[in-house]
């Protein structure tokens, strides 16, 4: 519980020949984890099966099919009966009609598309009584269209073009606005027009989607309007026909793509193969538990004919690790994933997060009405989000321990009273602060301890007596020593100073030949550490403050009567809420560094690689 599983190194060697099965029944056993051999001048790394080739492109096609018919991944029961023929063939018609409705669907888009273009130029064109033929190009002529920037620029524009020629046509709409126009002049005076116009911020607008069309823009809009309404119709029928497509292959698909992951996880394993012309190598790691049966699976399934050596995980493996604990404690390795995983030669802390987490949670949103409100909305939020069920398990832990601490403390949304019933309670969290401080810091040193036991036992195992002693034990004894200093100023033991001050030298000594000049360095952090679980206290009473002050606000409006009893009851509603939030978060934040810090730091390093056992679902 405290440790991960044992593991054993194993090496499986054979001919070529039996490569297949061999990698048949490890995929079924599910236990192997492997490790991927680099190529050496002793062996090259070996080549993927036959069908490897294959089977990428039959999953990939699948997946495309997945992706474009828009199926989501969800647990349905699909039975593939005549395995990859039946996946392939299926896949090659279903590929063929599911691309012609995509062509189709991207045809009617495209038309939509131009449609929604035209309809933005023929807008702009709707009030200039031009036909749309006369937008093209001309021998004599030339023509502008565009935007200028003020009103009156319209018959300065045209004072300008008088003084040269009298051969233009001019029109002009309000657009969004702004001055529209379509200018017409004699070619001969383009590069004069263009300069006038350049000077007046004309904005030039380019018609490229009416060149089609012919009479005025009011009537080619309401007719394009109408090709698009139909092809949007036509677009809607192509969606619905993909839709009833993928509902009626999707458990197919699902299922041949699960098939084919697996058919293909197979045919590339050897690729973390050691291999030779004529035989393959193995290396990996099982659970000791698993060994016999392991070995007994795969002898039977090559009859015999390869080698398994095997032997116990030596000091300086780098062992994939598989954490050992109880189901009940499992969610909390979420928090261990999320740090970083133990050596197999470390003690694996997610039985005591279990444990002390959900107390320090608890402690701080120790409200009875506050836990009642976290663990609906958890229990909510688990249901509707399955994939953070872990977390959610541990937050509705801790929120089990909130009505407990709730309890304890005799609150009920900040209230100690109901009327002028006194709610029964052990401990006043606001009358008995400084219990709740010496509580906090009796925790803290406990916490902290506990972690330097746990390193001791750490050191003793990987480096011996001495080096635990050294680099662990003397911070017990600078504790001690602090204590006896602490007992003889105040009196309570007859003993004198110096023999405190010895402990504490004693303890340094031991620390600079442990842990050398940066143990020194570290010396004033466990007082620093043990003093930081005095949040516990700290974030728990600003809650039970913030309700509080919640508490006689709203109190102040019910009173006044009338109107005020609305305002007092979203002064109540909003309030609460808010600490409810402030305080799951503050509890949960800092239960989580108390431990990663304060605690972990004593005994935890990490940095091991998953146990991912080949053929199982990551």
């Amino acid at each position: 519980m405290l440790r991960p599983y044992e593991m054993n190194s194993v090496l499986i060697t054979g001919p070529k020949k039996l490569q297949e099965k061999v990698i048949k029944e490890l995929h079924k056993l599910k236990i192997l984890h492997i490790v991927e051999h680099s190529k050496n001048e002793l062996a090259d790394i070996g080549s993927p099966l036959e069908t490897a080739n294959k089977l990428s492109e039959i999953i990939v096609k699948v997946r495309a099919l997945i992706s474009a018919l828009n199926v989501k991944k969800v647990d349905v029961k699909f039975e593939v009966k005549r395995g990859i023929f039946e996946i392939e063939s299926t896949t090659k018609k279903l590929n063929e009609e599911v691309s012609l409705l995509l062509e189709q669907l991207k045809r009617t888009e495209d038309i939509i598309s131009k449609a929604e273009a035209t309809k933005q130029e023929l807008n702009i064109l709707k009030d200039i009584d031009v036909p749309l033929e006369a937008f093209t190009s001309y021998n004599s002529l030339t023509y502008f269209t565009g935007y200028l920037d003020k009103e009156n620029n319209l018959n300065n524009l045209k004072e300008e073009l008088s003084k040269t020629t009298h051969k233009f046509l001019l029109f002009n709409s309000i657009v969004n606005k702004r001055s529209f126009i379509v200018l017409f002049v004699d070619i001969k005076e383009k590069e004069y027009t263009s300069n006038i116009l350049r000077k007046m911020s004309f904005s030039s607008v380019n018609f490229t989607n009416i060149s089609d069309l012919k009479g005025n823009a009011e009537i080619n809009l309401k007719r394009v309007e109408g090709k698009r309404v139909r092809i949007e119709s036509l677009k809607g029928n192509i969606e619905k026909q993909i839709m009833v497509v993928g509902n009626e292959f999707k458990g197919f698909l699902l299922a041949a793509e699960e098939i084919l992951s697996q058919e293909l996880e197979k045919a590339e394993a050897p690729l973390k193969f050691a291999a030779t012309s004529s035989s393959f190598l193995i290396k990996g790691w099982i659970p000791s538990e698993n060994l016999d049966y392991a070995i007994t699976r795969l002898n039977k399934a090559a009859q015999n004919k390869i080698f398994i050596h095997n032997e116990d995980a030596k000091e300086t493996d780098k062992v994939p690790v598989k954490l050992k604990n109880p189901a009940y404690a499992k969610p909390f390795e979420f928090f261990i994933n999320l740090y970083s995983i133990p050596t197999h030669k470390e003690f694996d802390p997610t039985f005591l997060m279990f444990l002390m987490f959900p107390i320090f949670f608890g402690f701080m949103l120790g409200d009875f009405g506050y836990g009642i409100v976290s663990f609906a909305l958890f229990y909510f939020l688990k249901k509707k989000i399955p994939k953070g069920a872990a977390l959610f398990n541990i937050l509705l832990i801790s929120s089990v321990s909130s009505i407990f601490f709730g309890l304890m403390y005799g609150e009920i949304f900040g209230l100690e009273e109901i009327g002028h019933f006194q709610i029964p309670h052990l401990l006043s969290r606001t009358h008995e602060i400084f219990t709740l401080l010496y509580i906090a810091i009796g925790i803290g040193i406990f916490h902290v301890n506990l972690g330097l036991v746990l390193g001791f036992i750490n050191e003793l195992r990987a480096h011996g007596l001495s080096k635990a002693i050294y680099e662990k034990g003397s911070w017990f004894v600078l504790q001690f020593g602090v204590v006896l200093l602490a007992l003889s100023s105040m009196g309570i033991i007859q003993l004198p100073s110096l023999v405190g001050y010895v402990f504490l030298l004693i303890s340094i000594i031991m620390l600079f030949k442990g842990e050398g000049v940066r143990g020194i360095i570290e010396l004033p952090s466990i007082f620093t550490n043990v003093l930081s679980y005095s949040r516990l206290m700290a974030i728990g009473l600003s809650s039970v403050s913030l309700a509080g002050v919640i508490n006689e606000m709203s109190l102040g409006f019910f009173e006044k009567g009338g109107f005020s009893i609305l305002a007092g009851i979203l002064i109540l509603l909003i309030g609460h809420l808010l600490n409810i939030v402030l305080g799951l978060f503050g509890s949960f934040l800092h239960s989580l560094r108390l431990h990663y810090v304060e605690f972990f730091g004593k005994f935890f390093h990490g940095g091991a690689e998953k146990y991912r056992p080949f053929g199982a679902k990551q």
